[in-house]
């Protein structure tokens, strides 16, 4: 395995537990935005047009959209930044198409760092809600019950 992938994967491992357990509504659909992305990524990349993975684009296309639905939504800067990152990998697919002498991989590491930049834009909206002492959309697992009097 390469190490970028490596180190995507450690990133999401860590970051998506944290964001559903401590972060609100908007970072929770962004891990099931990310979630429902990870895992549908490996039944679509059979589905090519020439160099283009046209499954994995559609499913981008989708991320893309939904970020920017909650970024209009909800009063959170990390979502513009995804929605940002989102948006260059979009173009990303579409530079395989304009772009003859690009390759395939080196349009895979680009989908990579735009992905990358996402998912620590949801790592720094985390980081903001805790300093800013806003309290999580659930509370904390192992809390232990206040005394009944």
């Amino acid at each position: 395995m390469p190490p970028v992938q490596l180190f995507f994967l450690c990133s999401a491992l860590l970051i998506l537990p944290l964001a559903w357990v401590k972060g609100g509504h908007p970072e929770r659909a962004g891990v099931a935005l990310f979630i429902g992305a990870y895992v549908s990524g490996p039944f679509l990349q059979g589905y090519q047009v020439g160099d283009v993975m046209v499954a994995v684009a559609l499913c981008d296309l989708v991320v893309w959209s939904v970020f920017v639905g909650l970024a209009l939504r909800y009063d959170r800067w990390w979502l513009l930044l995804a929605s940002g990152a989102q948006s260059l990998n979009v173009l990303s697919h579409a530079a395989i198409l304009l772009t003859p002498d690009l390759s395939t991989r080196e349009a895979v590491a680009a989908q990579w760092v735009f992905g990358l930049v996402s998912l620590y834009a949801l790592f720094s909206g985390i980081l903001e809600r805790h300093l800013s002492g806003e309290r999580a959309a659930s509370p904390a697992l192992f809390r232990t019950p206040a005394p009944q009097t």
